[in-house]
């Protein structure tokens, strides 16, 4: 029998999730970047990606568990999707428009999540907004690169 997890416990397991696949697709693009204004900026979102799923995995030690672990498969088609991408075209434009794709669809995603788990506590809520903000931040960054 599986134990349901709470509003709080998915949507924290979420926000983690988004943020480690963030931080693994920044660290595949950093040994190509060439461009020291982009490198410092993506840097950046490493960085608020890194501090929101700190607090993410301290809220869900909380609650009593531990984050989920990224999927194999959601693994390996970001690895492919970013190395093929980086492949066919190492440019500063084309690396942060993979880069804005992917923080569209954390905004998708998380605005997805924050409606089913709108029971969630406020302390959860808070800290996902915070992603979906730095999402948009991250989108409104990159935008500069295109």
């Amino acid at each position: 029998m599986s134990k349901q997890k709470s509003p709080d416990t998915a949507l924290l397991n979420y926000v983690a999730k988004n943020c480690q696949m963030g931080k693994s697709s920044i660290k595949q693009l950093l040994p190509v970047v060439e461009n020291e204004n982009f490198r410092r900026s993506i840097e950046s979102q490493y960085r608020e990606y890194d501090e929101i799923d700190d607090l993410a995995v301290k809220a869900l030690a909380r609650h009593g568990t531990h984050p989920e672990d990224v999927g194999a498969m959601a693994k390996i088609s970001s690895y492919l999707m970013i190395n093929t991408g980086a492949i066919i075209d190492n440019s500063t434009s084309h690396m942060a428009e993979m880069m804005c794709k992917g923080s569209s669809n954390g905004i998708i995603e998380i605005t997805k999540r924050l409606s089913e788990h709108h029971e969630a506590n406020e302390e959860t809520r808070d800290l996902a907004n915070r992603l979906l903000a730095a999402e948009e931040h991250n989108i409104e960054e990159l935008k500069r690169y295109l």
